[in-house]
């Protein structure tokens, strides 16, 4: 027996009822990680003021101005060179560490007119985070919306989202960038592709999923092309005002920064001697103790188990080797984005485009010749998120969940301490 065609009437019956299923299904995510955020903010807003008011989170030497109340953690380290923008300008003639920070915020806090340029910038931070946590739950492939944003909220340092700078702005765009590029939009993505690389430096990293991912010579040239546009035009205005071609080069590697490129791994022979110096010992029993385990591992389990226990060893050596706190957690951070990366590109062609894109920022920013806030410049790696809310089922144990946390509460209260 033949099989009936639906008629036309039905046709466009069916297709109304899968829209509003998938709309009812998108506005379910959008609450639920939007209930994540609020968790988030809440929480992050506790820790900081309540370390403040405990002393736990302390200014001794008065190096910060207090703006804000408990809130002037948030207004540290590199805000008061993005406010020194916005009320001068850029030097003309000749460069100097302001030209190490893009525009785009010195003209957010400009724009703020009568209100304080410390409660602009919060009030656009708290607001950039929420479309942060809804663009990156927006555009994960699997649709497991909820389980990014909470990927999100305890990822160590996702606190740093809150401080007044420009990176949850340039995270927002590029993860809404992400999720329009994905629904067939790739003009609504160059532009929110722009705003990223207007806002940070690594911003413009986000022009390579978006031309993997866009369809279309025109699509993909507009949706790629915008941010290196955006990116070239900061550059040029640079260039013009400061009369070096090099100006935020240069600015970059003055020893107030170091970021004068890949010079971290000339001095990490000099990081496994010094922890053979002091912990030769421990180093030598652990490497004993390790390998055997690994052999186990491998023959009772299975080699992946094995190489990741022969990971955790070799990052414990490597942060032995680290001589500050500072760095041993910016390491920390660095040892748990690495595989978090490599499950991108395990999970399949699908999350390719977007494995590369994590992959650069995270390897621009470990090259860059500092460890100092590698931590807050990670978190531009949006789709580490989806890796664990996408990848295997372990990574979301409730134990997992606490121990991160933990450590990002602890990580919050360095936070007048060390550079973010």
């Amino acid at each position: 027996m033949a099989q009936r065609v639906p008629a036309a009437d039905e046709l466009s019956a069916r297709l109304a009822i899968r829209e509003r299923i998938l709309t009812a299904v998108e506005r379910h995510s959008a609450l639920a990680a939007g209930a994540v955020w609020a968790v988030w903010l809440a929480a992050v807003l506790g820790v900081v003021i309540g370390g403040v008011e405990a002393g736990a989170i302390s200014d001794p030497h008065h190096n910060w101005p207090h703006y804000g109340g408990p809130l002037w953690p948030f207004f540290t380290w590199d805000f008061g060179w993005y406010d020194s923008v916005a009320a001068h300008g850029y030097p003309h003639g000749q460069g100097g560490p302001v030209y190490a920070f893009f525009p785009f915020w010195p003209l957010v806090l400009r724009a703020s007119g009568s209100i304080p340029d410390w409660a602009a910038a919060f009030a656009v931070v708290v607001a950039a985070s929420g479309l942060a946590f809804l663009g990156v739950a927006a555009s994960t492939p699997s649709g497991q919306a909820r389980r990014a944003a909470l990927a999100l909220a305890c990822w160590p340092g996702s606190f740093m989202l809150l401080l007044a700078y420009p990176d949850v702005v340039a995270l927002a765009a590029a993860a809404w960038a992400a999720a329009l590029v994905l629904r067939g939009r790739p003009y609504l993505a160059g532009v929110l592709g722009a705003v990223a690389a207007a806002a940070r430096p690594t911003g413009v990293l986000i022009a390579i999923p978006l031309f993997f991912v866009a369809r279309g010579t025109v699509a993909r040239a507009v949706a790629a092309g915008a941010p290196l546009a955006a990116a070239a035009a900061v550059e040029i205005y640079f260039w013009q005002r400061s009369g070096d071609p090099r100006a935020f080069i240069h600015a970059q590697e003055l020893p107030i920064w170091q970021r004068n490129g890949p010079s971290r791994l000339s001095k990490w022979p000099g990081h496994l001697a010094h922890a053979f110096d002091v912990h030769a010992g421990l180093l030598v029993a652990a490497a004993l103790v390790g390998a055997a385990l690994v052999v186990v591992v491998a023959r009772w389990a299975s080699r992946w188990h094995a190489a990741a226990l022969a990971y955790a060893f070799v990052v414990g050596a490597l942060l032995l080797g680290a001589q500050t706190t500072q760095t041993r957690m910016q390491s920390v951070v660095l040892a748990i984005a690495v595989p978090a990366v490599g499950l991108l590109w395990w999970l399949g062609p699908r999350y390719r485009p977007w494995a590369l894109f994590a992959t650069t920022v995270i390897a621009v920013s470990f090259l860059s010749g500092t460890v100092t806030s590698f931590a807050r410049q990670a978190l531009f790696a949006f789709p580490v998120y989806w890796a664990v809310a996408d990848g295997p089922r372990q990574l979301r144990q409730p134990v997992i969940a606490v121990a991160a946390v933990v450590a990002n509460v602890a990580f919050a209260l360095t936070l007048a301490k060390y550079a973010p």
